[in-house]
C-alpha cells in the first residue's frame, strides 16, 4: 500500500489532533502566551510530539499490512 493511501486511512485522527492543538497552542496564544519566551519551546515540542504520533501510526499500519500479507500467503516466500 502506498504512503498516500496509508495517510488517507488516518483521516479519523484529524479531529483529535485539531482539538489537541487548539487546546495546547490555540488557547494559550489567545491568552497572550506568545509574549512569553518559553512558549516557542513548548509549541515546538507539541509539534514534534504530533509528528511522532503520526509517524508511529503510519509505521504501525505498514507493519500491520505487512503482517497480514505474510499471513495471507501462509508464511511462504
Amino acid at each position: 500500500m502506498r504512503l498516500s493511501e496509508r495517510l488517507s486511512r488516518l483521516r479519523w485522527m484529524a479531529i483529535p489532533f485539531a482539538a489537541y492543538l487548539v487546546i495546547t497552542l490555540g488557547l494559550p496564544l489567545a491568552n497572550g502566551a506568545a509574549a512569553r519566551r518559553d512558549f516557542g519551546h513548548h509549541a515546538g515540542w507539541v509539534m514534534v510530539g504530533c509528528a511522532v504520533v503520526l509517524a508511529l501510526a503510519v509505521l504501525g499500519g505498514a507493519a500491520r499490512d505487512g503482517l497480514r500479507h505474510g499471513l495471507s500467503r501462509g508464511g511462504r516466500s
